[in-house]
């Protein structure tokens, strides 16, 4: 979808959930680096990333480090998410998951309506972020990358677009973009 003339993915539900999953393997001493830009036009009112009874995300980008194997029936592998939260949720609070304890981690990387409607770039390390998340450096390549919306716990609608996605390395190969292609 086009919107103010950039090219971008739009993420939209209405007490439901969007997912765009994508298998790499990436190797995180390699690219520990990964930049994307997103916008967020309307959050879920009643989200909290603590709570089973309301833990949706306006927006949010997960690296799995390891193969879940089928998608459908994933394994459990230590999974680290990036998430644009509600005001319950303070910047740089790192939670772990209600529905997957020790295995889902969110970095909550910005955090209320200060810039609904207006695009960010984020830039965040990722073996800095897995050790502060899991306590350990990251033993396993990422092996999925997923954007994700969720307002299924509510009465809620949530509007994320994510425009592109890309992952900085220190030496050999060219930078693999994310969701831009």
């Amino acid at each position: 979808m086009a919107l103010e003339n950039e090219i971008a993915i739009r993420a939209r539900t209405e007490e439901s959930s969007a997912a765009l999953v994508r298998r790499m393997e990436i190797d995180p001493q390699d690219c520990p680096i990964v930049e994307w830009s997103w916008r967020v036009d309307q959050m879920p009112q009643t989200a909290d990333l603590t709570s089973r009874k309301s833990e949706d995300v306006a927006a949010s980008v997960f690296f799995a480090f390891g193969d879940p194997g089928p998608l459908l029936n994933p394994a459990p592998v230590p999974t680290l998410r990036y998430a644009w939260a509600t005001e319950e949720n303070p910047v740089d609070e790192v939670i772990d998951s209600p529905y997957f304890p020790g295995i889902l981690r969110t970095v909550v990387v910005r955090s209320g309506r200060e810039a609904l409607g207006g695009w960010v770039t984020e830039r965040r390390n990722l073996i800095e972020d897995y050790a502060r998340a899991f306590g350990e450096a990251p033993e396993n390549a990422i092996e999925v990358v997923a954007i994700f919306t969720d307002s299924d716990h509510g009465p809620d609608t949530a509007e994320a677009y994510y425009r592109w996605a890309q992952l900085e390395c220190l030496e050999g190969p060219e930078a693999p973009s994310i969701f831009d292609e």
